[in-house]
């Protein structure tokens, strides 16, 4: 009779045959260990996103400049990034090789599209690494002072604040490049504590706003506070 390590084992084979093949078809060979599971995959596209960190670092900016009526970029972009999603999925689903928009593009086009769309892809993520990672002179301060390292303007229009978001963010990138060197098991297991800590900090967020309402939906169709000179511009927003 067969035991259960030896099913799995079994099991694993012919999950690793099937991959070798899948990957054959693309001319590539089996050479990155599959070592994160469907939750670490998960896990990893979530906390890329980072709802709470556009919560809580641009969601000023947006209303300070949209007002009330910002609330109404969020279904249009939702519509658009949507789509946007299935069409990755699709992609991902015929093309299963590592590469993403890179071996997307150059697959359904040629190898010059693939290699413009692969350093685009690369710039963005360096520009949003650093833009996130910036943005956090706009959260840490106001939760603990000692944050605030140099000046004491907290403000990252100012010169001290602007200075100040260099440091922390420099030290985020920092903290979160080690975490990425010490493997994959390391930086899976950090994504899914960010993961379960952002969860529960969204649950409690939408309790919050749920249970401390003091006007009423109609308040998203006002444009209060906003300038007049741009005031035309804010509503097509």
């Amino acid at each position: 009779m067969m035991s259960g390590s030896q099913n799995i084992s079994s099991v694993k084979s012919v999950s690793d045959i099937s991959n070798a093949e899948d990957l054959a078809q693309f001319g590539y060979g089996q050479e990155l260990r599959r070592e994160l599971g469907p939750f670490a995959s998960f896990a990893s596209g979530f906390s890329f996103v980072s709802i709470l960190s556009t919560i809580f670092e641009l969601f000023a900016t947006g209303y300070g400049f949209g007002g009330p009526l910002f609330f109404w970029t969020w279904p249009i972009v939702f519509i658009g990034q949507f789509s946007t999603a299935l069409c990755f999925a699709e992609l991902a689903a015929s093309y299963p090789v590592a590469g993403a928009v890179y071996q997307w593009s150059r697959r359904l086009s040629n190898d010059s599209i693939g290699w413009f769309a692969g350093w685009f892809m690369l710039i963005g993520y360096i520009m949003s690494v650093a833009a996130i990672a910036i943005a956090m002179q706009s959260v840490l301060p106001s939760v603990w002072s000692g944050f605030q390292i140099i000046g004491g303007d907290t403000a990252v229009g100012s010169p001290t604040g602007a200075a100040n978001a260099v440091i922390l963010g420099t030290a985020t990138i920092f903290i979160c490049s080690l975490i990425s060197s010490l493997g994959v098991r390391a930086t899976a297991t950090a994504t899914a504590i960010g993961v379960y800590c952002e969860i529960i900090g969204l649950v409690i967020l939408l309790v919050v706003l749920f249970t401390h309402t003091s006007r009423g939906p109609s308040v998203v169709m006002g444009a209060e506070c906003l300038p007049q000179r741009f005031g035309v511009f804010y509503r097509l927003l």
